[in-house]
Order: C-alpha cells, then structure tokens, then sequence
C-alpha cells in the first residue's frame, strides 16, 4: 500500500471507524496511529512540541510526550508493526456502512 486508506478511491470511509464515548463519529477528518508504528513517537514528540508552542496544558503536553515513551515501550515488547501493508482483514459490512453514514 502506498497511500492512506482514506486517500485511496478503492477504500470508502477509510481504515478506522472513530467513535466518540457517546457513540457519535467525528465528522472532521482524523488519522489513527498506532503503538506498532515505529514513526508514532516522533509524530507524538512534534505534535506535544506544537502543543507546548500553542499554550495548551502542560499536563497534557506531558500526556502527549509519556505517549511517546509508552509506545516505544510497546514496540520493544510487541515488535513493529507495518502500518504501509496492503489490506489484509476482511470488512464488516456494518462497519462500513457506519463509516459511509458517518454516524
């Protein structure tokens, strides 16, 4: 696979299904990533940097950067994962249908 799902015309509603506590999906565009990913905890490092520059909590940029940590724990322990991989689990259809509605 070389582009994101939600990018690539053959994958409606992209790979993930985001839902909210309550149940409802965001409706703005949004990316998962993942402890396996072995480029996350830069991702994580720069967004708590950006955040730390835009005055957010400190307690949360710290959250952001301990994330970090932890997913580079998890991969020692777990091994990389490969998040550039073609499909390889079958769709639930209901799940996708939830996708397209958005709800």
């Amino acid at each position: 696979m070389a582009r994101l799902f939600s990018k690539d015309p053959s994958f409606e509603g992209g790979k993930y299904l985001v839902l909210r506590r309550d149940g409802t999906v965001p409706d703005w565009p949004y990316i998962v990533m993942g402890a396996g990913d072995p480029a996350v905890p830069a991702a994580l490092l720069a967004y708590a940097s950006a955040a730390d520059m835009y005055g957010m909590h400190t307690e949360y940029v710290d959250d952001i950067r301990n994330l970090a940590d932890e997913f580079r724990v998890w991969r020692q322990e777990h091994g990389e994962g490969d998040p550039d991989a073609p499909r390889h689990r079958t769709d639930d259809p209901a799940v996708i249908a939830r996708m397209k509605r958005g709800a």
